[in-house]
């Protein structure tokens, strides 16, 4: 009898460390920042994209937190968030937080050849 109590304790035990393991798995994904423009498809009502490059973009993930760039249409933003992927294989970014940033804007560079006096 004692014998099937210890068995019953040490599984027991064994359970709970495994399921501990588990979770701390699940919970472990690793936050991204994420720089880019944010897009809102005009065919696709909720779709959302944050453009980082050209034919560069993460889907947005409809959370809280994402809705909220619907409303940003050509804006800027720094995103964090958990980068995923997926069923058609888009890369996807569930956001966690964002902030508003102003566009480096570079000058357009202009080339002129100057001819040297003599």
């Amino acid at each position: 009898m004692k014998g099937n109590a210890r068995f019953l304790t040490l599984g027991l035990c064994a359970m709970i460390l495994l399921s501990g393991v588990s979770l701390t798995n699940v919970f472990a994904a690793d936050e991204s920042m994420i720089i880019g423009t944010v897009h809102v498809a005009a065919c696709n009502v909720g779709a959302v994209s944050l453009m980082t490059g050209p034919g560069e973009k993460y889907v947005i993930v409809n959370n809280d937190v994402g809705k909220a760039l619907f409303k940003l249409d050509k804006t800027h933003v720094k995103a964090s968030g958990i980068v995923g992927e997926d069923s058609d294989g888009n890369k996807t970014l569930t956001v966690t937080s964002y902030e508003i940033i102003q566009a480096v804007i570079r000058p357009p560079v202009s080339l002129r050849v100057v001819q040297p006096r003599d």
